[in-house]
């Protein structure tokens, strides 16, 4: 079978959208070494600092995706967008990939769209459960459109392209004793642990209720790590520097020690971060960020505890549940490990080589 010798990942925005590229970027990589990888993102985003320290080339361009709601914003993100088509066009023709994999997000729709109307083999990634504006609008088109959950094939069109394959994991997403993980963040090496966090830039209304009950928390036995993100970390800080139970993080560059450190997570409910926990095995109490577009991640949540895999708590209920909810699971070693046992059932730790070989062989299929 030949390999890909040339492809372009359209990835960016957040770490959901950038790390399931990387994930395959690098099992094609191993696959063949001498082969050229490119990613496309948008300016200013975050893709200008996951991707180049990922080891990948990246070039970027201006784009933006649409307000919801009526705004003359939409009008400057009309021009990016064709001016963005402009640009993808050039790149891709200069390049010349044998294939365009696009991640969701709004950069992803150019970049897709442009390699259809030149005719190259193009795949998009939904990793939500409720798939984006970008992957209605381009998956009528693509030659393979690969979906994480089954029940996402409903909103859908087009079947016939459609795959349903794991969500791919980075290779450094590797479990440590729980013991050492906590000794690397300076805590008690036996002691129940919780792991807090919002994604990068941490979660307003996560870091006020849980510092109304922390105390408690720490005062039943359990430590917490908690990841606050910059706008946040002076606050929580301050407020809890004399808790010594309590390892209080801007960020954590290495997150897998803080996942194999913990009995519990309290955390946002991205794809990104489902799979993480997934591939760990891990519990989890969700609480959907609730300006998500079209509220996917409350959508994400619910399909996994429907499962009886996680629990979830509103933002609204937030100071209502979330001290009750975060003692009983802590206290409840059964429940805690049939959530661990139900949400391993979305892993699958080959999910990248797999994805990589199909794309090979839809490649070479397309020259044939």
């Amino acid at each position: 079978m030949k390999t890909i010798d040339r492809i372009v990942f359209a990835a960016g925005g957040t770490g959901g959208h950038i790390y399931p590229a990387i994930a395959v970027a690098d099992e094609l990589r191993k696959l063949n070494k001498d082969i050229e990888i490119r990613f496309i993102g948008a300016k200013g985003r975050i893709e200008e600092k996951i991707v180049p320290n990922s080891g990948y080339n990246l070039q970027t361009i201006e784009a933006s995706g649409f307000k919801r709601s009526l705004s003359l914003k939409n009008l400057a993100t009309g021009y990016k967008i064709l001016r963005a088509l402009s640009e993808t066009k050039k790149i891709l023709k200069s390049f010349a990939p044998d294939l365009v994999y696009g991640t969701g997000g709004f950069i992803s729709g150019p970049v897709l769209r442009s390699a259809q109307s030149l005719g190259i083999t193009n795949v998009i990634e939904e990793g939500n459960f409720y798939p984006g504006v970008t992957v209605k609008m381009i998956a009528p088109k693509a030659d393979k459109v690969i979906l994480n959950f089954e029940g996402t094939k409903k909103f859908l069109k087009r079947q016939d392209n459609v795959q349903v394959m794991s969500y791919p994991v980075r290779e450094s997403m590797i479990k440590h004793p729980a013991g050492e993980a906590r000794k690397y963040f300076g805590l008690d090496e036996s002691a129940k642990t919780l792991f807090i966090f919002g994604g990068s830039q941490g979660a307003r209304s996560i870091n006020m209720a849980f510092l109304k009950c922390f105390k408690n928390i720490t005062g039943s036995g359990i430590q917490v790590i908690w990841q606050t993100g910059e706008p946040d970390f002076e606050k929580v800080k301050a407020d809890v520097s004399s808790n010594r139970n309590v390892k209080v993080l801007k960020y954590i560059d290495s997150i897998e020690y803080a996942y194999s450190a913990s009995d519990l997570v309290l955390c946002r409910s991205g794809i990104s971060t489902i799979m993480e926990l997934a591939s760990f095995g891990l519990a989890a109490v969700f609480v959907p960020f609730p300006l998500a577009s079209e509220n996917h991640q409350e959508k994400n949540a619910k399909a996994i505890v429907d499962k009886h895999a996680a629990e979830m708590i509103t933002d609204k209920e937030l100071d209502q549940k979330l001290e009750s909810t975060l003692l009983r699971l802590m206290g409840d070693e059964n429940r805690l490990n049939y959530m661990k046992n139900n949400i391993t059932q979305f892993a699958d730790p080959t999910a990248a080589s797999k994805i990589a070989n199909m794309l090979i062989e839809l490649v070479n299929n397309s020259k044939n």
